[in-house]
């Protein structure tokens, strides 16, 4: 379990973060927590950016072009979402 844990570091990260985000949402606002999730996919776009193939783990999927559009996509449009959507009362 250590060494899956020392190879897959990088993938791990964003894991514990996306679960500390839901639990924001579902627990505290909505909006920190879809926040802190667009934060999270922009995380492992860093992360694929700067590790080499050989240290990105479960990270890379397919080529390294097409694993950075779609996290810096994704991790932008949901930023974008996040921000746009109103602020619910309490």
């Amino acid at each position: 379990m250590k060494n899956f844990a020392r190879k897959q570091w990088p993938i791990l990260v964003v894991y514990s973060g996306i679960l500390i985000a839901l639990a924001v949402v579902v627990f505290v606002d909505f909006r920190s927590g879809a926040i802190m999730l667009s934060l999270n996919v922009l995380l492992a776009f860093l992360l694929r950016l700067r590790l080499p193939d050989s240290k990105a783990g479960w990270l890379r999927i397919r080529r390294r072009r097409i694993d950075l559009t779609v996290l810096a996509t994704l991790g932008i449009l949901l930023l974008i979402l996040a921000l746009v959507v109103p602020q619910g009362s309490k």
